[in-house]
């Protein structure tokens, strides 16, 4: 607390004090069929409360189920909605956080019940699905806005203390505000007061069926990033215009309208961590009203330097708080260093508020933290049988939480690594530009094994013999898998490298191909281009980086965009001092000049050292890499769930 004192200051907000200035965002998973809270949902939100957070906002929420446009949302025109909504902000009020919802309806992105396909918008004409809008009359706009205010009532009802209006993302609100939209010339078009007038009304109906005591916040995009969109200038007019309206004007950025919004929404990897401070900045400096930030926020001495420079008065945060729900409390006990940091790999997006993603997964998981998902099943894990001797073999993440994990659970732990590191696969992917994330998260994980119990065994090749000479009760085997060599022409000339390695980059030529565009190949592709190197990506499939969570995908296709060369459908079939011949999907053959050949085409389980160990000991697991080539999710997720089975 005295190294972040102003993170941690209370703050007034409407009748209430919060304890610290940091606000869990509204994020969600999904309900019954109907959109009420299942109890996984409520354990999902509490444990951001019992986190430390001083307000918990409730995700996605319809004021009217006809203007819903994805998922099974909580409906606040259903009063059945009420048994599982008081359920839920019980369990956010007894850790002592303030309990909020996010009020949404989507406009011209709703799920239409009209025989024509039709949706209401601010303006008539196509919407960005194709859909035929409607211009809403004042009839309609009277619904809405009574919409909105019955909606704020029922979240009242069921014990939520405040609520915050979503204004922006290209939700209805935003399509008001928004000159892409908004083409109106009656009271409600044209100045930014007109465009604001609806949300002026919504205001006024919550306040008059709520009362004074129950703080409004209201969600903005500072700038929508996209052609005729809402520009920074323009929302600093609307903030003007809603300034001393609302108890909170909270600043996010992007629209809908644009399929790459979900780059900036939930900023990706490439973008700097705080990239929408300097929108609330330029906000706060002509309102009263206190702003809130959001964005890729991470670590809570750049949030302390985001308030006490004036730039904002509450930080939001979001994907932060799934990789490390604790955060708070640990920031504030001194703790910062255990804090496990979000990679933003977007995995947690599931995606479905997008049409254009084939296949949204529609559930929350997070790759660091594999309680998130499974909150509510995790109150009722078992203790230990009984203290036991368990050594893991592999100092990977997989490994190194299964030795944390197990040591937490009181077992001796003893932890063998082959190298004089550990790290596993994640020492080669912390040195790419844009991966600060992962070595912090490296740094974390080698920290936790080291404050613990732990026996290292540094430099180790564990045999049979050395299991046999320690004679654990359970061995879990964590070594990792080894690069796939093709048997192509030229493999093992001097001139190629493998890419999980820690080859040297300085070694690295001028010109360098890539064997492989799967999503190792890709991202150390980009990475080799950032150093300056002219870069071509063969890769054999007709999709690059297949296996990339979708906004990450998105937004490494537009990196490599700018600085590599990217060839699909591309067999590589002779490697040679020069280059690299390969043949596309019509046969025809082709040469790429190489001083550099970075091999990327896979890596194979180490099954001949898995199966050596098998039984030398009673309880036997084998997790991460070294059961199938493993993602960073899978490994953290097996080491974690092998330990918690003993």
């Amino acid at each position: 607390m005295d190294r972040f004192p102003r993170l941690f200051s209370p703050m007034r907000l409407g009748p209430y004090v919060l304890k610290n200035r940091i606000e869990s965002a509204p994020m969600g998973v999904h309900g019954t069929p109907e959109g009420y809270i299942t109890p996984e949902g409520t354990a999902y939100y509490e444990l951001r409360a019992k986190g430390g957070a001083a307000i918990v906002t409730l995700g996605e929420s319809m004021v009217d189920s006809k203007g819903t446009s994805h998922g099974r949302i909580t409906p606040l025109d259903d009063p059945g909605i009420l048994h599982s909504l008081i359920n839920t902000t019980d369990a956010i009020k007894r850790h002592g956080a303030i309990a909020s919802i996010e009020l949404l309806h989507a406009g011209i992105r709703s799920r239409t019940q009209r025989p024509d396909g039709a949706v209401y918008g601010p303006s008539a004409g196509t919407s960005f699905y194709g859909k035929k809008i409607i211009e809403m009359r004042e009839a309609e706009i009277k619904q809405v806005v009574n919409a909105f205010g019955d909606a704020a009532e029922m979240a009242k009802l069921g014990g939520v203390q405040m609520c915050m209006i979503h204004g922006g993302h290209g939700w209805l609100l935003s399509q008001w505000f928004s000159p892409l939209h908004n083409h109106r010339k009656d009271r409600f078009g044209g100045s930014i007061e007109n465009r604001a007038r609806i949300a002026l009304m919504i205001i006024e109906d919550i306040r008059k069926k709520c009362g004074p005591d129950f703080p409004i916040e209201i969600r903005l995009s500072g700038d929508e990033f996209t052609k005729g969109g809402m520009r920074l200038e323009e929302t600093v007019e609307l903030a003007k215009t809603l300034d001393g309206k609302v108890d909170v004007i909270h600043v996010s950025a992007a629209t809908f309208h644009d399929r790459t919004a979900g780059l900036r929404m939930f900023p990706s990897v490439f973008l700097p961590r705080g990239c929408n401070v300097y929108l609330a900045e330029a906000i706060k400096k002509v309102v009263k009203t206190p702003v809130n930030t959001v964005g890729a926020l991470n670590y809570p001495a750049h949030m302390e330097e985001i308030l006490e420079s004036g730039k904002a008065d509450m930080i939001t945060l979001g994907r932060a708080l799934l990789a490390d729900p604790f955060l708070p409390e640990k920031a504030k006990k001194g703790n910062e260093d255990d804090i496990t940091p979000c990679i933003r790999c977007n995995y947690c997006i599931s995606q479905n508020f997008t049409p254009y993603v084939k296949y949204p997964r529609g559930i929350v998981r997070c790759v660091v933290n594999p309680i998130i998902g499974r909150e509510y099943e995790s109150r009722f894990v078992q203790t230990s049988g009984g203290k036991k001797k368990v050594m893991v073999v592999g100092g990977g993440p997989g490994g190194m939480q299964a030795a944390i994990t197990a040591s937490d659970r009181g077992h001796e732990v003893i932890l063998c690594e082959k190298s004089s590191r550990l790290g596993g696969t994640l020492v080669y992917a912390e040195r790419e530009y844009f991966k600060e994330d992962t070595k912090k998260l490296t740094e974390v994980l080698i920290r936790r094994v080291q404050k613990r119990p732990i026996k290292l065994m540094m430099d180790t090749e564990v045999t049979p013999e050395v299991v046999k000479g320690i004679s654990p009760d359970v061995l879990i085997a964590a070594v990792g898998a080894e690069p796939i060599i093709p048997e192509i022409s030229g493999i093992k000339n001097k001139n190629v490298v493998i890419a999980a390695s820690m080859y040297d980059e300085e070694a690295i030529g001028r010109k360098v191909v890539v064997i492989g565009g799967g999503l190792v190949g890709c991202e150390e592709g980009l990475h080799l281009a950032y150093l300056g190197k002219e870069v071509t990506i063969l890769e054999m499939l007709e999709k690059p980086a297949a296996d990339a969570p979708y906004l990450h995908w998105l937004g490494l296709m537009r990196e490599l965009e700018k600085s590599v060369r990217l060839e699909i459908n591309a067999k590589c079939i002779l490697i040679t001092e020069e280059g690299v011949f390969a043949v596309n999907e019509r046969g025809e053959e082709r040469f790429y000049e190489a001083d550099t050949i970075l091999l990327a085409v896979g890596l194979k389980p180490r099954m001949e050292v898995v199966e050596s160990l098998r039984n030398c000991a009673l309880d036997f697991s084998v997790i991460g890499d070294c059961l199938q080539p493993a993602t960073v999710m899978e490994a953290i997720h097996m080491g974690y769930f092998s330990a918690m089975n003993i």
